[in-house]
């Protein structure tokens, strides 16, 4: 008689107005790139850390994940850490369009909890629709171009705190945060990993003015990416299938996983022997329709078989 002894299920995961004319921007800083920044706040740490991410367009609107690791040094996230004084980092996003007068607006918005857009683990965008009272874009294009950006690609750190200073944290008139009402940061720490997402406004000769969501930062000083962006257009990152029914009968195997996603792709593949392995497809990858995947292996005329699925 024939039996499935054992079912493997594995699954392979692949692995992102500020603005104003350029006139407005300071000499350092330029316009239509992102820029990312740290902060010891409350005037901790001597130094802030600043990274030009490059030009928006490299970044956002794509439809895979940008990795901007190589943009991000751990060692100089590290010395804002390594103080005398209690740490507590915050770091965020602001960017924008120095073609537009008023100026257009990049901002991120610290996720927690919950499912988001698109779903990620331990994250969640809240306001899909938001509509601010972005106000004073001058002063605000302004208040961005008083950082002290470094070139595209590359960070620096700050010792007059130009971040602190001019974005974030205080809310009053004179920093970004005060100028706008929108406070681009949230606290991070070199354990932790944290999800920010990227909203833009568009030029509006209106106050209230709504935002679009453009996809979100993952910040991850401890793994292997630390810095990535994931744009609205990605496919939703992969979570592992867990088998929930497996079936012989005849010589067809039945498998079902559950957590598969409809952006992706679950190949059966199986193996007589698990020493040595040899793993070979059975049939053709199957495109999830829904949250289960059901696989089937007509040929499973050996005494044994043993099963994975992978997913990409």
């Amino acid at each position: 008689m024939k039996k499935i002894t054992k079912i493997i299920v594995a699954a392979m995961i692949f692995g992102g107005s500020i603005i104003g004319s350029q006139s407005v921007f300071g000499q350092s800083v330029i316009a239509d790139d992102l820029y990312l920044g740290f902060q010891n706040q409350g005037g901790k740490g001597t130094s802030d850390y600043i990274i030009n991410l490059g030009p928006t367009n490299a970044i956002v609107g794509g439809s895979t994940v940008v990795d901007l690791s190589s943009d991000f040094s751990l060692a100089s996230f590290r010395a804002l850490i390594n103080t005398t004084n209690t740490p507590a980092i915050n770091g965020g996003v602001v960017g924008g369009n120095g073609a537009q007068n008023p100026s257009d607006f990049y901002v991120t918005q610290f996720r927690t909890g919950g499912a988001g857009i698109p779903s990620v683990s331990g994250s969640s965008a809240t306001m899909a629709n938001l509509t601010a009272d972005v106000f004073e874009d001058t002063e605000a294009a302004g208040d961005v171009g008083e950082i002290d950006g470094p070139a595209a690609g590359s960070g620096t750190l700050d010792s007059s705190k130009s971040w602190e200073t001019d974005i974030e944290p205080t809310f009053q008139s004179g920093t970004f945060y005060g100028d706008t009402g929108l406070n681009p940061d949230s606290a991070v720490s070199t354990n932790s990993v944290v999800y920010e997402d990227l909203w833009y406004t568009a030029d509006s000769s209106t106050i209230k003015k709504h935002f679009s969501y453009e996809g979100y930062f993952t910040i991850s000083p401890t793994g292997s990416k630390t810095l990535t962006f994931t744009p609205l257009n990605a496919p939703a990152p992969l979570t592992q299938p867990t088998i929930v029914f497996a079936s012989l009968s005849g010589t067809t195997a039945t498998i079902t996983v559950n957590n598969a996603l409809n952006t992706h792709s679950y190949q059966l593949q199986r193996t007589a022997s698990l020493s040595p392995v040899s793993w070979s497809n059975v049939g053709s990858p199957v495109i999830a329709s829904g949250s289960t995947v059901t696989l089937t292996d007509t040929g499973a005329t050996g005494s044994q078989w043993f099963y994975q699925v992978t997913a990409q």
